[in-house]
């Protein structure tokens, strides 16, 4: 009898051992809904705090027990937790987390039916049909519960007043935003159409107008749709108009510039202080040594977005970028950690040819000559911002300015697209709000327009999200140039998985030859400059600081250094465009 439980004792000692021993697991995380990777994905180990992010291929490594449950989960897509067992190897397939019931479009903004919560009334076509009276204004009178429409001395021919009961204003008058087919027109203009040309009208009430159309949809909104109307079903802007909201002029905000990779031996002695190095270490940047590759034709022309890769002795990747406008990559042998191997590989591919060679870790410059050109026009210009609430002593001025750009851009290149990413926090409204690639500047413009800074609360934001959404993007690949300018006044928050979130989302943008330039704004601390400046150094981009010379705003960072020239900010966010697109102004 001892002898049986002394055996059965250990039979499950020795299960419970091999239960709980660890083991590697491999797989890819990939989205259900195209079958395309997801890069930057978490995968975590339930009820623990150690886990690991997918690749850019979205394949990834982690070390488990069986037993064990695995989370997986990437922005924008429903959770999935796998249980581990006896096989090493898991691969997840991840659906979008919400299914869009309807699409409504309103003002600049798209919600879905489902969650809308503007207090709002839609009359359609076929409602306004069956009322047999002679205008527009005698068929809303009686058609739109609170919409009150009369002339303003009660007598045929006068002016026309519009009010929607329900709602306050801060102007002393309750007179509605009237938009038509996308352009704001006066009352007595309402009083001229027919109503036989309608197809919609809807009136908002709520404080969600105000939010889509600025200060001038305080008052509430009535938008007109006719049957003459011709939208894109899927990127409908209504408004698009530069008369809505208060607009602020240009011209105003100071900026300046730090190109570290341009002024080498100044950044090698900035990482050299205690503080900074303390900051290089938290977020694992090295960004020491850098070796300057010069890819040209045989005709000592620069060769645009050639692809250049770097490798240890072990042929393990270290990095990978693509050439500029001017032929130029810079690459890190200690981008993340600090590399001692004696010899390193440089490998250059271009229309499916390569050329390699063999360095010396001292090596700092590095020439390629191809026989093959790439002849791209186009450029991707995006603005990722910061639109909490710290924000809002410059975000009215920072939106005149962009639309300045954008108006010059349109003026000075003629291929080009435009992208506008805002964030905020977790916990907030939205946490990431984003808007694709555009060649119509001016759709771009009244998405701008329609946003302004709130919520926040602590000082760190969510950085790491706005810029894993910034990456997942339609950024043209060929396009000669990519260029991603983040604005921001405060820092993404500090820990380990948004570390290796930032660290994924840099690889990217370097492999996809996407210059990350910051902006930073008010109220910034040393922490936020010089992770921005790793942001900068890491994808060839640069930094940029607003000035205490505008007199806008709160107070400025005093740059670390004493070498820089203010401009104002508009000119040199153009400027900089220009460069990096090779364009002669």
């Amino acid at each position: 009898m001892m002898k049986t439980i002394l055996n059965f004792c250990l039979v499950v000692m020795l299960s419970l051992s091999g239960f709980s021993q660890e083991k590697t697991i491999t797989g890819a995380v990939t989205s259900a809904d195209d079958g395309l990777p997801l890069p930057g994905a978490n995968v975590i180990i339930k009820g623990t705090t150690r886990g690991e992010q997918t690749d850019f291929d979205g394949k990834y490594s982690i070390k488990a027990s069986a037993g064990e449950i695995l989370v997986f989960s990437y922005v924008g897509f429903k959770n999935v937790e796998v249980l581990i067992s006896a096989s090493n190897i898991i691969d997840v397939s991840l659906e979008i987390s919400e299914a869009l019931d309807e699409v409504v479009v309103t003002g600049y903004k798209t919600r879905t039916k489902r969650k809308s919560s503007v207090s709002s009334v839609r009359v359609v076509s076929e409602s306004i049909e069956t009322r047999k009276s002679k205008g527009l204004v005698t068929t809303l009178s009686g058609s739109v519960k609170g919409l009150k429409i009369k002339s303003s001395e009660g007598a045929p021919g006068a002016d026309t007043i519009v009010k929607l009961r329900g709602i306050s204003s801060i102007f002393g008058t309750k007179r509605p935003l009237i938009i038509l087919d996308g352009n704001p027109i006066s009352e007595s203009e309402l009083k001229e159409m027919k109503p036989e040309k309608i197809k919609s009208i809807e009136i908002l009430k709520d404080a969600d107008s105000t939010a889509i159309y600025g200060n001038r949809g305080s008052n509430g909104v009535v938008v007109i749709k006719t049957k003459d109307y011709l939208t894109d079903d899927s990127s409908e802007l209504v408004g698009k108009s530069e008369d809505i909201g208060q607009e602020y002029p240009h011209s105003l905000l100071t900026a300046a510039e730090i190109n570290d990779l341009e002024k080498w031996e100044d950044w090698i002695i900035q990482l050299r202080k205690k503080q900074n190095k303390e900051i290089q270490k938290n977020w694992e940047f090295g960004l020491e040594n850098k070796i300057d590759v010069s890819v040209k034709d045989n005709n000592d022309i620069p060769v645009n977005n050639a692809k250049v890769s770097l490798y240890n002795s072990e042929l393990k990747k270290i990095m990978e970028v693509r050439t500029d406008v001017f032929g130029k990559a810079i690459l890190f042998s200690d981008l993340h950690e600090l590399c001692n191997d004696k010899f390193l590989y440089v490998q250059v591919l271009l229309n499916e040819k390569i050329v390699g060679k063999k360095i010396t870790n001292n090596c700092n410059t590095l020439n390629f000559i191809l026989d093959q050109e790439i002849i791209a026009n186009d450029i991707d210009v995006m603005f990722t911002i910061d639109a909490t609430g710290s924000m809002g002593d410059e975000m009215d001025y920072l939106k005149a300015e962009l639309s300045n750009i954008f108006n010059r851009l349109d003026n000075s290149i003629e291929k080009k697209r435009l992208a506008l990413t805002f964030y905020r926090d977790h916990g907030d409204e939205f946490v990431v709000r984003d808007f694709d690639f555009n060649s119509n500047i001016r759709d771009v413009q009244n998405i701008l327009r329609s946003h302004k800074a709130d919520g926040g609360g602590d000082y760190e934001e969510a950085v790491e999200k706005a810029l894993a959404v910034s990456m997942s993007k339609s950024w043209n690949i060929d396009a000669k140039s990519k260029l991603l300018f983040l604005l921001l006044d405060a820092p993404p928050h500090f820990n380990e998985d948004n570390v290796k979130t930032i660290k994924v989302q840099i690889s990217i943008a370097q492999s996809k030859g996407i210059k990350i330039i910051p902006i930073v704004a008010s109220d910034a601390n040393k922490d936020l400059e010089f992770l921005m400046r790793f942001f900068s150094v890491s994808t060839n981009g640069t930094y940029v600081f607003l000035t205490d010379d505008s007199g806008i705003g709160n107070e400025h960072l005093k740059p670390s250094t004493d070498d820089y020239k203010v401009e104002k900010l508009n000119d040199l966010i153009v400027r900089l465009i220009e460069k990096y697109s090779g364009v002669i102004s």
